[in-house]
């Protein structure tokens, strides 16, 4: 197994690790930023994806949010939460 086959099984693995923790974290970060209507917003190693919904929810319609990330499972969960809220 390469080594990058061995960080994507592991993040892959942690697909419940959102807590009121990471999350508020996270939010409060983001918040920092004032992102407003209009901007680009880039997601590098967006996990579950709150960050980037919480950005759309501000730049959208006139922005644009781009969320990557090289666990797979974890963009599932994010595929499913923007189907969901009509993102």
């Amino acid at each position: 197994m390469t080594y990058k086959q061995e960080i994507i099984n592991f993040y892959n693995a942690r697909t419940n690790y959102d807590n009121d923790l990471t999350f508020n974290r996270a939010i409060a970060l983001f918040d920092y930023a004032t992102p407003s209507s209009g901007q680009w917003v880039l997601d590098v190693a967006t996990g579950t994806g709150n960050v980037a919904i919480k950005a759309a929810q501000k730049v959208v319609p006139n922005g644009f949010v781009i969320g990557i990330d090289i666990a797979t499972e974890l963009l599932k969960i994010v595929r499913s939460l923007i189907k969901h809220q009509s993102l």
